[in-house]
């Protein structure tokens, strides 16, 4: 899980770079499907959480008008609960692309509101 961890947030870090137009919805909707399923047999507590806010994104962006607000704010949350889950690993690579994608979810948040 290690090697499609890292991965995982390569692809993630690297999409939301150009920012949230660029991605769409359809690409949002990949985004979250690969972490879901990075998640999916994942017992953490922190993980969980960051798991059930996947859950209402991925709702918010199949619906039939994404509301831009509510985006904003899963993505915001989101964007803390990525950025808390880096301050438990150990410093290297994986806490550094955590650190980079809570942060990018943050100013994605910023940029859809």
């Amino acid at each position: 899980m290690a090697d499609s961890l890292e991965h995982a947030l390569e692809l993630t870090t690297s999409a939301l770079k150009d920012g949230p137009v660029d991605l769409g919805i359809h690409g949002g909707l990949v985004e979250v499907l690969r972490w879901q399923r990075q998640l999916d047999t994942t017992e953490a507590p922190a993980l969980q959480e960051i798991d059930a806010l996947l859950a209402e994104l991925r709702g918010e962006l199949e619906s039939d008008a994404p509301n831009g607000s509510v985006l904003a704010d899963l993505m915001r949350r989101l964007g803390a609960k990525v950025l808390a889950a880096a301050e438990v690993q150990d410093e290297g690579e994986r806490r550094s692309r955590l650190v980079e994608l809570g942060n990018l979810l943050r100013q994605t948040a910023v940029e859809a509101e």
